[in-house]
């Protein structure tokens, strides 16, 4: 058994590393979108350096490295059309719910170290919170900063940016507003602000109840 436990830790460490590479890859692609849709470099309004030097070069050349690295895996979810909102494509968000609920699956494994139904139900709870739940609260927070930061500039990449991000946060910013809002008329920054308050505390209270639960079980 101790055995066992030593190679489902190693898996997990690998799992987290390729985690982190997948990750990085994604920011990396999404900061490229970015700077080719709002025509970063001033003047030519061209995102590629044509003496191909400078941080646009470096870019390119990590995104394809890794690339290399990580589209064999994110390839297999490429057929989730559902993901693909607007001109952001979701779907390596899936690939890493998935990579991530293995590896806490691997990582709880190997520091309980025995199985009965209680610790396989503890797991899977402890699994689907830190890989998906976690996640999908975390990119949302994020998301909304980054929306709000971009209601308070009227350039137009600033707007660009801003109709992209919509119709992903339609959805979550909704259910806050059916929350609080119902019969008024919020400005959005109000709205924003309100929506990224409720899910930060959400994350918390959450977080805190499944830790809870998680212990619970693994004394039965």
């Amino acid at each position: 058994m101790e055995l066992l436990q030593r190679i489902c830790s190693f898996l997990a460490w690998i799992l987290g590393l390729f985690s982190t590479v997948i990750l990085i890859r994604i920011i990396v692609s999404w900061i490229l979108l970015f700077v080719r849709r709002s025509s970063w470099r001033s003047g030519s309004g061209d995102f590629y350096d044509q003496e191909n030097q400078g941080p646009s070069s470096l870019l390119i050349t990590l995104d394809t490295v890794l690339g290399k690295i990580c589209d064999p895996y994110l390839h297999l979810f490429s057929g989730v059309k559902s993901l693909r909102r607007s001109n952001i494509d979701l779907t390596p968000l899936l690939a890493l719910v998935l990579l991530n609920f293995i590896r806490s699956v691997l990582s709880m494994f190997a520091s309980v170290g025995e199985i009965t139904l209680w610790t396989i139900l503890a797991i899977l709870i402890n699994g689907l919170w830190y890989s998906f739940f976690t996640f999908i609260l975390v990119v949302l927070i994020i998301l909304l900063i980054i929306r709000l930061v971009l209601g308070r500039s009227n350039t137009p990449g600033a707007n660009n940016w801003i109709n992209t991000i919509d119709p992903i946060l339609d959805a979550p910013v909704g259910r806050v507003y059916k929350l609080f809002f119902r019969g008024k008329k919020p400005d959005d920054q109000k709205l924003i602000i309100a929506s990224l308050i409720f899910y930060i505390v959400l994350l918390i209270a959450a977080k805190w109840a499944v830790k809870m639960l998680v212990k619970f079980l693994l004394t039965l």
